[in-house]
């Protein structure tokens, strides 16, 4: 028997009707169709597949047990046709409405020039609200669309995609290093000025790696700021060594005012994910930043 023929989504969604409305004239009306097509459509399946799906009287109308067993698989590829269409038709429309997306201030910078305001201007019709808030934001309940996370990943209800790393280090100013020279250990923090950004209280602790094995090592920050851009404008200014990912540094390692310090004790990058509730990226104006996120890690590999 031929899987397929040429009508066949028309005779399965004829069959489907035709039971669900529990007769051939309710279905006809139900689908503005003509009751005699429908009995056609029917009569061509059965034919097709050598089995009676329905016994038919003048007024009543049953499922045969071989019919009550297609029904169940024809309903479910029915409902699956027609939500392949409305994919492809929700991935035509035009992105509009409010996007919301949650991330850290340092992601912020790095795709605020090169995704964030490409996206407005390409799309008028959207309107951005970037968050950076410390918490960690609840997506489902708080309404967000997107969240840019770094590190591991402690939501499982939720969908991820790997974008890339963000990577980072330790940096002093040539000044610095000179007065009070580089420290060639972590334990050695301790006896030089830190700078850190002040998002919480407590303890502060910078991760480090010796050979495998990942340790931390607690600093008593001399100078406490609020914000990355400021903590690295004071360690060019030679106030201490400061913690800061790649982005915020770049501009003062390409003019020589700030160094890095502790290389071979720097962990490697995070990875960074995309997050979103299940079926959220699907939404035009999620799908398309989305698109443009990653094509933007694709081409630079890491938020270095």
């Amino acid at each position: 028997m031929e899987y397929q023929s040429g009508r066949s989504l028309e005779e399965l969604a004829a069959f489907v009707a035709v039971v669900e409305a529990n007769g051939f004239t309710a279905a006809a009306r139900a689908m503005r169709a003509r009751k005699a097509t429908l009995s056609a459509r029917v009569q061509e399946l059965e034919q097709r597949l050598g089995v009676s799906l329905l016994v038919r009287t003048t007024r009543s109308l049953r499922l045969t047990d071989e019919g009550r067993a297609y029904f169940e698989h024809a309903r479910r590829s029915l409902a699956a046709a027609r939500d392949a269409e409305a994919v492809v038709a929700l991935a035509r429309s035009k992105p509009s409405g409010q996007l919301r997306i949650t991330t850290s201030a340092a992601l912020a910078g790095t795709l605020l020039e090169s995704v964030v305001t490409p996206y407005l201007a390409r799309y008028p019709d959207v309107f951005v609200e970037l968050d950076t808030s410390v918490r960690r934001v609840d997506l489902v309940r708080e309404g967000f669309d997107l969240a840019i996370r770094v590190g591991p990943l402690d939501d499982s209800s939720l969908v991820a995609r790997r974008l890339g790393a963000a990577t980072g280090g330790y940096y002093a100013s040539p000044r610095y290093v000179d007065r009070r020279g580089a420290p060639a250990r972590p334990e050695e923090l301790g006896q030089h000025e830190t700078i850190v950004v002040a998002h919480e209280e407590g303890p502060k602790e910078w991760p480090f790696v010796a050979g495998s094995r990942a340790r931390s090592i607690a600093v008593r920050p001399r100078l406490s700021v609020g914000s990355f851009e400021l903590a690295v404008q004071a360690a060019a200014a030679g106030a201490g060594i400061v913690r800061a990912p790649r982005y915020f540094v770049r501009p003062f390692l390409s003019k020589k005012r700030l160094v890095q310090v502790l290389k071979e004790w720097t962990p490697q990058g995070f990875d960074v994910h995309a997050v979103f509730p299940p079926g959220g990226a699907l939404v035009p104006k999620t799908r398309v930043f989305l698109d443009m996120l990653a094509d933007w890690f694709t081409r630079n590999g890491s938020c270095a």
